[in-house]
């Protein structure tokens, strides 16, 4: 019996134009109608979930930030912190300080960039349907670095995005020795960078201790590197047809892609 989905967004149950297909919709309704809790487990911050998530009535938890920070929607707040300290965070951005590179930090449900990065999105990112989220998820800061250190809360995650993959690799090898990061692969010329306590299964498993849910009880479903913890902590773990291969193989099932209502298909059969 599953009494909790933990659900990714991006490439699960958002279409490429990000939005939410009405069988989803309709499939996750019926699945909180019988008493299921639905999670949103995602890497994007907090104010990043898109209106159409968030709208849902019976969203009450959302884990972000690939699991750095847990908030119950209902009065409840921020339940739960995993996040790295400023000077961590600037000791990883340090080291990527091309004038090519996209970096960004996250805190407090936002992210964070300069002049430098706004243009290199724009140039990426522009006349696609993830314009919209960054317009809605992003603080524009006049010195990165020093808007950095003036952080007075926990740097919840780090976005480094490269020209190419072999950029990406010169990147990682100056980074990947620094003592208390996790390093997630979301795309192949990006790197993403959590407190290694940060992890999206961990994130889910305590909220169903909080909720008196076991693991046995929990569905996972996702598509990415990032979500590989989570479909391992998860009593029955869900890949999605787009899904790499390393994240197919790690599934106990495959469902149809992002674009074919994957996410209704698997709750389904599965759930319901």
């Amino acid at each position: 019996m599953i009494r909790m989905i933990g659900l990714d967004l991006d490439g699960t149950l958002l279409t490429a134009d990000k939005r939410i297909s009405e069988e989803n919709k309709k499939t996750l309704y019926r699945a909180s109608e019988q008493g299921i809790t639905i999670v949103p487990v995602t890497g994007r911050p907090y104010f990043g979930i898109p209106a159409t998530v968030m709208e849902l009535p019976f969203i009450r938890y959302a884990i972000t930030s690939n699991g750095a920070v847990t908030t119950d929607r209902a009065g409840g707040g921020v339940i739960r912190e995993r996040c790295m300290t400023a000077q961590k965070a600037a000791e990883v951005l340090s080291k990527a300080r091309e004038s090519d590179i996209i970096r960004e930090y996250f805190t407090g449900g936002y992210g964070h960039h300069d002049l430098q990065g706004r243009r290199l999105l724009k140039e990426r990112f522009g006349n696609t349907p993830v314009m919209g989220y960054l317009r809605q998820s992003r603080i524009l800061e006049e010195d990165l670095m020093q808007s950095l250190g003036a952080q007075p809360g926990g740097i919840e995650n780090l976005s480094i995005m490269c020209r190419s993959e072999s950029q990406k690799y010169d990147v990682l090898g100056r980074i990947r020795h620094i003592e208390g990061i996790r390093i997630i692969f979301p795309w192949p010329t990006d790197l993403e960078i959590t407190s290694n306590r940060a992890d999206k299964g961990e994130a889910l498993l305590d909220l169903c201790t909080r909720l008196g849910i076991s693991r046995e009880e929990t569905m996972a479903i996702g598509d990415g590197n990032n979500d590989l913890g989570l479909m391992r902590a998860a009593g029955f773990s869900v890949a999605m047809g787009n899904s790499d291969e390393d994240v197919k193989e790690a599934a106990d099932f495959v469902t149809d892609d992002n674009e074919h209502d994957g996410v209704a298909a698997a709750i389904i059969k599965h759930v319901l």
